[in-house]
């Protein structure tokens, strides 16, 4: 592949290194949407990916499930994070969180269909807010999220277009949850791309490197880019 493992170093030297700078590719993925979208299908992922040329790869898992075999990645993660984590390993490393309920633990066998809280709120929410008109407007926002995500290539899904769309929805469900018990979600889902962001900066702290691609469900790329973009020493690029 082409590829050097960086040699790591204290956060201290890493910040001391005013002309370094890490080139950072972040890609948006699709999830189960590449089987359907021929302009922007896994293979483009991968080819985007690879043609970067990058020391590292940063997947959308917790790594600390990294190391749990394919089954339970499986269960709980998109195949293209599994399938990039088994080609540029060991210069991958997993970003994910998935909640504090679950830190230092294995996602359980039956989390996602009855244990999970964020789960259970996500599969009620349209019934409990029925014809409010905030919730007509995120379901608008929501379909020409979906529209955008069945038809664009990779250049277009990092154009910003989606981006702000993305955003318009979740800034329209915040109001729409805001004083109820649903407002968990929104909360939820803010912490969670706070949480994805920090992860990757901890790891580019402590690793000394140029070039690292990361790839993350697309609804996190606008909020991905905007805090990465805030580190001195981090530099975004982008492939279009």
């Amino acid at each position: 592949m082409g590829m050097a493992l960086a040699v790591s170093t204290p956060s201290s030297l890493w910040a001391q290194e005013a002309v370094h700078k890490t080139d950072v590719l972040v890609i948006p993925s699709l999830h189960h949407f590449h089987r359907v979208n021929k302009h922007y299908t896994y293979d483009d992922l991968y080819r985007a990916v690879d043609n970067f040329r990058p020391q590292f790869v940063g997947v959308e898992i917790r790594q600390e499930d990294l190391a749990l075999g394919d089954h339970y990645l499986g269960d709980n993660y998109p195949q293209e994070m599994i399938e990039l984590f088994h080609h540029y390993a060991p210069h991958v490393f997993g970003f994910d969180w998935l909640g504090d309920d679950l830190a230092g633990r294995p996602v359980p066998d039956d989390w996602w269909r009855k244990r999970s809280e964020i789960k259970i709120l996500e599969r009620s929410v349209d019934s409990y807010f029925k014809t409010n008109p905030l919730l007509l407007q995120s379901q608008k926002l929501s379909r020409e999220q979906l529209a955008i995500a069945q038809r664009a290539t990779l250049p277009q899904m990092m154009d910003g277009s989606y981006d702000r769309v993305a955003a318009s929805y979740y800034a329209v469900f915040k109001k729409l949850t805001a004083g109820t018990e649903y407002q968990k979600l929104s909360d939820f889902y803010t912490e969670r791309d706070m949480k994805l962001s920090d992860n990757i900066i901890n790891f580019l702290v402590t690793h000394f490197c140029k070039r690292v691609v990361i790839v993350t469900g697309a609804d996190h790329h606008g909020p991905m880019v905007k805090s990465l973009s805030c580190q001195k020493n981090i530099n975004i690029v982008s492939i279009i």
